[in-house]
C-alpha cells in the first residue's frame, strides 16, 4: 500500500511540474510572476524541512504524513478550483503554494523514515530500489501525463489531478 500510494501521488507530483508553470503563465503571462509562485512553494520547504524533521522523530510518521497529505491535497484542491472557475488570482496562487510547501517539509522526513520502520532490515534493500524504480517512472510519466491534461483539459484540471493523488 505504501508503495502504490507513493507511487500514485509522485505522479500527481510531477504532474503539477507542467500544470502549474502553463497555470501561473496563462493567468499573468508573467515569467517573474512564475518565479514567484515557485519560490514561494520552495522557499518554505527548505525553511521548515528541518523542523518537520524533528515533528517526524517525536510524533507518529503516519499521522504526519496524513496531515501533510491532507493539507497538499487541500492547497491544490483550492488551487485547482480558483484556476477552473477562472477567479485565480497570483496572491492566492502564492500562498497556496507556500502552505503545500510548508506540508511538503514535514512530509518528506516523516516518508523517508517511515520505510524503515515498516520493513525488515533484509527486504529493505529490495524496497528501495522498488520506490526509486517507482520514483523513476513518475519522472517520465508524470510530466507526460501533465503535458496531456493541460493540452486537454486546462491548467487547473491537473492540479485537480494532483489534488485527487493525495
Amino acid at each position: 500500500y505504501f508503495f502504490f500510494g507513493q507511487g500514485i501521488s509522485a505522479i500527481g507530483d510531477r504532474i503539477v511540474l507542467v500544470a502549474l508553470p502553463f497555470a501561473v503563465l496563462g493567468l499573468t503571462h508573467s515569467v517573474k510572476d512564475l518565479g514567484i509562485v515557485l519560490a514561494a512553494q520552495s522557499v518554505p520547504l527548505v525553511a521548515f524541512v528541518l523542523l518537520g524533521g524533528v515533528w517526524g522523530d517525536r510524533l507518529p510518521r503516519r499521522a504526519v504524513m496524513l496531515t501533510s497529505d491532507l493539507v497538499r491535497a487541500a492547497a491544490q484542491g483550492a488551487t485547482a478550483l480558483l484556476l477552473i472557475t477562472g477567479h485565480a488570482r497570483l496572491w492566492e496562487l502564492v500562498v497556496l503554494q507556500a502552505v503545500y510547501g510548508m506540508a511538503e517539509a514535514f512530509f518528506v522526513p516523516a516518508s523517508q523514515a517511515l520505510l524503515p520502520e515498516t520493513l525488515a532490515a533484509e527486504d529493505l534493500q529490495q524496497a528501495n530500489s522498488l520506490m526509486a524504480v517507482s520514483g523513476n517512472v513518475a519522472q517520465i510519466g508524470g510530466p507526460a501525463a501533465g503535458g496531456l491534461f493541460v493540452a486537454t483539459l486546462g491548467a487547473g484540471w491537473g492540479l485537480a489531478i494532483d489534488a485527487s493523488t493525495f
